[in-house]
């Protein structure tokens, strides 16, 4: 019996073991400020998450996480990400440690955070997602080619736009990113990304999803 074929499913923003979001997300109601969020509340938050994933995404499919894994090093994940199904291929973000933003420190971060058993991390990525219908003569089947970074082209949830340094230039592709925090699945500042965050989702988004709005952009 021939291996299953694996889903790809695409998501941001997780930010496990970080008091504010727990705070954000309502696993600490009533609490004044994010120093007042308790360890309980946020392993509550966290586990949360992890139970999503895995009904979501099976041990044999790839994860492209688009950055903000957690903002704590990564050795402080050794509970969590081991147990997190599918081939994890982390595109960093502003908080990953791993994340060339943070100088020399980074190369120690990056190999923690490959030994937590995330198969590839880098600042960008691009993929072929395969389409879900006909596009016509033209277009055929032929996989849509979307650009993956954890920043989108343009805008962010500050007054401007951050890391301006990291951001893909637009060139018409599309661009599947994290890091604004929308809380709608198909908002975005150009009609060229897609945001594809824990916020917006509540889960990861799988390839099928994601070929879907493109389709519906072009069509």
């Amino acid at each position: 019996m021939s291996d299953p074929v694996p889903a790809m499913h695409f998501t941001s923003d997780t930010h496990f073991r970080h008091r504010l979001l727990a705070r954000e997300r309502g696993f600490a109601p009533g609490t004044p400020s994010a120093a007042d969020v308790s360890e309980e509340q946020v392993a509550a938050h966290d586990e949360a998450i992890i139970a999503t994933w895995n009904r979501h995404v099976r041990p044999h499919d790839i994860v492209w996480h688009l950055g903000d894994l957690a903002l704590v090093a990564p050795r402080r994940l050794a509970e969590i990400v081991p147990r997190l199904n599918g081939r994890i291929r982390l595109v960093l973000g502003n908080h990953d440690r791993a994340h060339p933003l943070f100088g020399e420190r980074s190369i120690r971060a990056l190999r923690e955070t490959l030994d937590l058993g995330i198969e590839w991390a880098g600042t960008f990525a691009a993929v072929k997602v395969p389409p879900t219908r006909e596009l016509g003569a033209r277009n055929g089947s032929v996989p849509h080619r979307v650009l993956l970074s954890h920043f989108p082209y343009f805008a962010d949830h500050t007054d401007g736009p951050r890391e301006t340094q990291w951001r893909l230039r637009d060139e018409g592709a599309t661009l599947l990113h994290g890091h604004t925090h929308s809380v709608s699945a198909t908002e975005a500042a150009l009609p060229r990304q897609i945001h594809v965050g824990w916020d917006a989702w509540g889960r990861p988004a799988a390839a099928p999803e994601i070929a879907a709005l493109i389709e519906d952009r072009i069509r």
